[in-house]
């Protein structure tokens, strides 16, 4: 995706200047930079060409990062001047304008994007609710910083980040003042107990391929694959529409996805990159994966290292966009804990934590692969999370998704859409496993920190266990990144720093 960055007012013009620099190192992995110097007029707003041109107050200077052609993503008026990132490539910025924009409504967010609009009453931010494109604010020195990236505000001095939310507009006025406002909630979704089920799966099948349909009929992509259900449709329907989809997994020696994921392709007929995860690649890349994540907590950095080296090798290779089959476990049951719940409170509580799922998985999952995609110098696409696809798997009841004692027992209208569009019932009844189990990355980050740390060689399985976080903590600290976890112990050993981070 894009990226943002920017500053408004301050001390000085050469103060807020100095910290966008600062904050643009911090976001150079999403593009080319394109600088806006915008001040505020009795006619609307001026976009001006030299920073001595900037008066004392108000004035905003915002930077749009991006691998695409800039007018693709920018509207500049004597009124406004709009800046729109879209999930894919096919959307253009006078589609979105036309459609989603006006003097009196916010952005309704049935589009995948990030919208960004300085006009006469300052700025505002509207995040789509599917929650796939991050953004992030705070005050420092008499100015506001913004940005998509939360490093971006490190850098420039913030360690206290806010977040805006899914579905919320920021509104920041000429003279500082910050309201925000909710357009959109899932919460609003009410699920429909009686439609036959034909129907259920005609209406996901209409909206999913409407949400691929997005992708262009010419564009390269890459597929984060595994051999699973998700991913495996994920491929499926993204060579339907692109021209030239390949499939990229990343796996240990050993590990389940070493066994499945070329059988697999082979079924689907697509080809695969295969990339090897050993201890020695995961402990060279692991400071990069925690810096182009901003965070340290375990389970996060071993679903991240996968999609890291899978996205980097899609940069390797020219490709550009880089799909994620993330979601359907969310959307519709496929998770064992689910199965646990159905059984002992009951459908209707399986409805509600479906939603509560659905609802913090920006948080909880993908702002992480965001970050671990872009860094790479790619865009990240995350189809099963299109706003109506997101709605109509919600209204479904949970016993349309739960079969309790049979095989498989999860995702069970989802496995029956898969095979509808037309995937091979061996992949739509794949049984699911977790990413970091899958792929091997869970072993791999513990044999890398206690081969690499000396502190660690010694240790048993279980004392291994209890300090591996305490190792991640520490490189995000040498990292001077501001994460609030305590590191317990030192340890002998150096944080090499690639040129990515540095740079």
């Amino acid at each position: 995706m894009a990226g943002i960055a920017g500053v408004l007012g301050g001390i000085s013009s050469e103060h807020s200047l100095r910290n966008l620099d600062l904050m643009a190192k911090s976001a150079s992995h999403r593009g080319r930079e394109n600088r806006f110097l915008v001040t505020s007029t009795d006619a609307g707003i001026r976009v001006v060409d030299s920073a001595s041109e900037l008066p004392p107050s108000p004035y905003m200077i915002l930077s749009l990062f991006t691998h695409r052609k800039i007018e693709d993503l920018i509207d500049a008026q004597t009124e406004s001047l709009t800046m729109i990132d879209t999930a894919t490539p096919k959307t253009g910025i006078q589609d979105l304008l036309e459609s989603s924009i006006s003097d009196n409504e916010i952005l309704p967010c049935i589009f995948k994007s990030l919208a960004v609009v300085i006009d006469a009453g300052g700025l505002r931010v509207l995040r789509s609710i599917d929650g796939t494109r991050p953004f992030h604010y705070g005050r420092v020195d008499g100015s506001i910083l913004l940005a998509t990236d939360k490093k971006s505000l490190w850098a420039g001095g913030i360690s206290n980040v806010q977040s805006l939310n899914p579905g919320c507009e920021l509104r920041v006025s000429w003279t500082g003042t910050i309201t925000l406002e909710k357009s959109l909630s899932i919460d609003e979704i009410v699920v429909v107990r009686e439609a036959p089920q034909e129907k259920l799966i005609q209406s996901l099948k209409q909206t999913l391929l409407g949400s691929f349909s997005r992708i262009g009929d010419s564009a390269k992509c890459a597929v984060l694959f595994s051999g699973g259900v998700d991913s495996s449709l994920a491929g499926l329907l993204a060579s339907k529409r692109c021209s030239n989809t390949v499939l990229i997994s990343t796996y240990a020696k050993g590990s389940r996805d070493a066994s499945v994921v070329q059988h697999a392709a082979d079924l689907l007929a697509l080809d695969v990159i295969e990339m090897p995860m050993s201890d020695k690649i995961v402990w060279d890349l692991l400071p990069e994966v925690i810096y182009a994540t901003e965070c340290t907590r375990r389970m996060d950095i071993e679903i991240a290292l996968p999609f890291f080296i899978a996205a980097r090798e899609a940069g390797r290779q020219g490709i550009p966009l880089v799909v994620s089959g993330q979601g359907p476990d969310e959307l519709f049951a496929g998770y064992a804990k689910h199965v646990r719940l159905y059984e002992n409170r009951g459908e209707e509580a399986l409805e509600v934590q479906l939603r509560k799922e659905v609802s913090i998985t920006h948080e909880t999952n993908i702002e992480r692969d965001e970050r671990a995609i872009s860094f790479c110098g790619v865009d990240a696409w995350f189809p099963y999370f299109d706003h109506e696809f997101v709605k109509l798997a919600l209204s479904i009841p949970a016993s349309r998704k739960i079969a309790v004692g049979k095989t498989p027992e999860r995702k069970i209208i989802f496995r029956e859409l898969a095979t509808e569009l037309g995937l091979p019932k061996e992949l739509a009844h794949a049984p699911k496993k977790a990413t970091q189990y899958s792929s091997g990355a869970a072993r791999m980050l513990s044999v890398a920190i206690g081969e690499h740390v000396p502190e660690c060689r010694d240790l048993t399985k279980r004392q291994l266990d209890l300090r591996m976080q305490d190792v991640l903590n520490y490189i995000a600290k040498q990292l001077e990144m501001p994460i609030r976890n305590d590191v317990m112990h030192c340890y002998d050993f150096d944080v090499k720093l690639s040129s990515m981070i540095t740079g």
